[in-house]
């Protein structure tokens, strides 16, 4: 599965690595390097001197039969990935374009054969979901430049048309001075769980509707009905000057709160409205009951109109600033918050930039759950999460995602 922004015929050695201290052989893991002693065999990176017609094996005092154990290796390698039931697979970086290997399991995944996906170096990419190729280039690109792992689900596109969900979990290698060598990975098809994760979160979203909307056509109407009676007795109470009326007062007033709560718990459940420019509408709201809450300078931003037709994305989108918002003011004490969306290409941005305190310097602690949830919920509408400091104060959290026009 080669990197698309390899495809200028440049080799992965020609591009300039950013100075990292950790690239010692010293800190490498004793996993990375159980797959360096395999690669080393698999993809033929240190021959033996029995395969080195140059070489005299007399000389060396080794045997012609050293190239077993070597072979061995190799049998091993092949028996344990192929016997996974998900797709492995490598890619050179210091060979220019080209995969090494990919196990037996793409037939049975994509309709394509070994052969067929290595004779073409381009192939993973263009199989890509068009929505998600451009978070594929990114995220790769993260990964070659940083050297981070790659940890991302996206959909591709089988031989016979049909669309499904992989799971990526690659890894680039290292050689001993630090260049790049080899990208490892494994690729799990997740279609089937990413379908009942849909189902559920629809069910769920249908209930969530549902509720909203007896609250406020059921108990709401029926609390309007009590204020309305309530409002009539206190007048007539109050024209015969009786004491009484001020405790009916008091009974309007609590009453009119109650239906004010049931449209708040209503909204809360069903917060976006179902039309195409609903998100931008509910995250302006949004903004406006943060600072009246609140007391601080929260505003939303939207240069073009962005409609989005999915109610479905909306929601996730919009429940993710709110989890953005909650953390900035809670968690950073932030006092300027701004709520930004944009769009192009087919491809979105949901941006929450504040002036808090930042992340907490604590690199041992897991991540957050509400980190854990907006990570999820961009994960379920295709798309991806990244959170980074901002130059000055605070941070900024971007969630990019695919979209469509509304026809």
């Amino acid at each position: 599965m080669i990197l698309p922004f390899l495809k200028q015929g440049t080799s992965a050695s020609e591009v300039s690595e950013p100075p990292f201290e950790d690239l010692e052989l010293s800190n490498v893991s004793e996993a990375e390097r159980a797959l360096q002693e395999l690669a080393a065999v698999f993809l033929d990176q240190q021959p033996s001197p029995a395969s080195n017609p140059a070489i005299d094996p007399k000389e060396t005092g080794e045997s012609p039969k050293s190239e077993i154990p070597l072979l061995s290796m190799e049998a091993k390698y092949r028996a344990l990935v192929e016997q996974i039931p998900a797709v492995v697979f490598m890619a050179y970086l210091d060979k220019g374009i080209g995969e090494a290997y990919v196990s037996p399991q793409i037939e049975a995944a994509l309709g394509f054969s070994q052969s067929e996906w290595l004779e073409d170096p381009v192939r993973w990419y263009q199989q890509i979901h068009p929505d998600d190729k451009m978070r594929w280039s990114l995220e790769a690109a993260e990964m070659f430049l940083s050297g981070k792992p790659l940890r991302s689900s996206y959909r591709v596109i089988a031989r016979d048309g049909k669309t499904l969900w992989f799971q990526c979990e690659a890894k680039m290698i290292r050689k001993d001075d630090g260049r790049p060598w080899f990208i490892h990975g494994v690729g799990f098809d997740i279609t089937e769980r990413k379908g009942l994760e849909e189902a559920i979160l629809k069910i769920s979203s249908n209930e969530q509707r549902r509720i909203a909307q007896d609250l406020h056509d059921g108990l709401g109407q029926h609390l309007t009905g009590i204020a309305f009676m309530s409002k009539v007795l206190e007048e007539k109470l109050a024209d015969q000057s009786l004491p009484e009326a001020v405790e009916a007062a008091k009974i309007v007033k609590m009453v009119n709160q109650a239906i004010e709560n049931t449209r708040q718990l209503a909204r809360g459940l069903h917060p976006v409205p179902a039309e195409p420019l609903g998100l931008m509408s509910a995250l302006r709201k949004w903004a406006n009951e943060v600072e009246e809450l609140f007391h601080i300078r929260c505003t939303f931003r939207c240069a073009k109109p962005l409609p989005i037709g999915d109610s479905n994305l909306a929601t996730h989108l919009y429940r993710i600033a709110q989890e953005a918002v909650n953390n900035a003011i809670r968690h950073g004490k932030s006092k300027n918050i701004e709520v930004a969306l944009s769009g192009k290409n087919e491809t979105g941005t949901l941006t929450i930039r504040d002036d808090g305190e930042g992340f907490q310097k604590q690199p041992d602690t897991q991540p957050g759950v509400g980190l854990s949830i907006m990570n999820y919920r961009a994960d379920m509408v295709g798309g991806s999460l990244k959170v980074q400091p901002n130059d000055d104060r605070g941070i900024t959290v971007a969630c990019m995602f695919p979209i469509r026009s509304v026809e």
